[in-house]
Parts: C-alpha cells; structure tokens; sequence
C-alpha cells in the first residue's frame, strides 16, 4: 500500500517555505526524477526497437519461404465470429487444411462440426464441393495452382483465407489493396517467438505473426471486418509441415455417390458458401 513521505518542517518559521521546498526538491530528485526518466527510456527503447524492423522486408522474406516450397502442408484452427439475432457475438471453430504440389495440384479442405467444404486442383481442373448439399462445380483452369487460387477468390468470390498463401507472391498479393502497414512487435505463443505486422485495408485489417527464428512462415493470422456490426474477426493458428507424404489421391476429386454436378454461379449460395 502507498505510504506518503513524511516531510519534516523546521520550526523557524522565516524558514519553512524554503526548507520545505528544499526537502520536495530532494524527494523529487531522489523518487520521482529515476522513475520518469526510466519510463522514458523504455518509451525510446521500444520505438527504437519498432524501426529495426521493416514490416515490407519481413514480408517479403515470408512470401520467398513459401515460394521456395515445391510442396506443403498447412493446417489452421480457425475461430471466426458470428452475430446472432439478438445481437450476441459467438465464436465458430473449423479446421482448414491447405495441401500444395507445385505447379500442378492443390487442396483445401475446410471442415466444421456440421459440414465439409474442399477445393481440388489437379491436372488443369479446378473442382469445389460441399458434402452437406452433396453438390460440386469444375471448371478448367489449365495455367497452374496460382492461376487456380486467382480464380477462385477474384471470379467466384470464395472466402478462404488459406488461398492467400497459394500466389507466387504472397507478399504482393496481401499488399495489392493495403493503405498501410506496421511493424507491432515480437509477439511469444506456442513457445515461439513471432514478428507482429499489421496490414490496413480500406474493408478489413490484417494481421500477421511470421517466425522470428528459422524459416519466417506464418504462425498466426487474424482478419478483422472493420464496417460490420461488431467488427467480426477470425483467427488461425498455422501448422506448417514442409516436407509431407502424399497418399496416390490426396489431389484427386471423385463425385461421391449420389452427388449432384452444378455450374458455377458467384452469385448464388448453391455451394453452401458462409
């Protein structure tokens, strides 16, 4: 608990003011000069610490560690917000799984407790599905996974945050539409250490977390919809295996039975899109 200093006056009253203020002086000196000098220099430290580090290069540098990688596995536990009705904020949890052959073949697969949702890619063919219609769409798409991955997010408005990591230039594309972006810190989770960079969008803000040690991949991404009621956000935590064993199929889509083939339709929800 705080205790007040106790300050002593002289008894020569001609002197009390100026005694009195020699004492604060010394108290001031003594207490409270250390403390606001040592407050600002961790203040200088931290901007200084901040401007070491260039939020375009570590960018760059995590978009050339996934360029670099002829084939790949990440997984994320998402958490994504919803408004219910009554207005509640609740949280959804999914797993999403992004499996990657360059050039020729990719797959994600998108899974909550009630459904499954995958994107296929291989041999020129880009295939969606969703189990709980049992429905799928293909289209060919005969220029590689990046062409694939374009498609998807520009042409059929899929929302899959997962794609993001499938461009050339990962880097350029996360940058294509940014206002600004900003060096946050270090940030410690799953006892590693991570680079925390901001992107601001004109519709949402970005965040990421890329390893500070070892190869910079990301570790963590959150995507905050700034004009919606509530500011929606979803969160992934990022697994990545750099050097997985394919089974024969994992690329390869066959329609289960009773499944029922659809065009594509970017307007329509007949994927059973969220």
């Amino acid at each position: 608990m705080y205790q007040p200093l106790p300050v002593s006056i002289p008894n020569d009253s001609s002197s009390t003011l100026t005694g009195v203020l020699m004492i604060l002086r010394k108290r001031f000196t003594r207490f409270v000069l250390p403390i606001a000098v040592g407050v600002l220099i961790a203040i200088f430290s931290g901007s200084i610490h901040a401007q070491k580090h260039d939020p375009g290069v570590i960018l760059k540098q995590m978009s050339e560690a996934i360029a670099n990688l002829d084939k790949f596995i990440v997984t994320g536990d998402g958490y994504v917000d919803a408004r219910l009705d009554a207005g509640q904020i609740i949280e959804h949890s999914m797993d999403v799984t992004l499996s990657v052959n360059r050039p020729k073949a990719m797959r994600v697969t998108n899974r909550d407790a009630e459904s499954t949702k995958e994107i296929y890619f291989e041999d020129g063919v880009l295939t969606i599905y969703t189990n709980n219609r049992n429905f799928y769409a293909q289209t060919e798409i005969p220029a590689g996974v990046d062409e694939a991955a374009r498609y998807a997010v520009n042409e059929l408005g899929i929302d899959a945050p997962m794609l993001d990591f499938l461009f050339n230039d990962v880097s350029a594309h996360l940058l294509e539409d940014a206002e600004a972006t900003e060096y946050l810190g270090l940030s410690l989770f799953r006892d590693k250490t991570y680079h925390h960079i901001g992107i601001r969008m004109a519709e949402l803000d970005l965040q990421l977390w890329i390893a500070a040690e070892g190869t910079p991949l990301p570790g963590k991404m959150a995507i905050s919809m700034k004009w919606e009621a509530g500011s929606p956000r979803s969160l992934f935590f990022l697994s990545w295996d750099t050097q997985p064993q394919w089974s024969g199929k994992t690329f390869t889509f066959a329609p289960p039975a009773g499944s029922t083939r659809i065009e594509f339709d970017p307007d329509s929800d007949q994927l059973g899109a969220e």
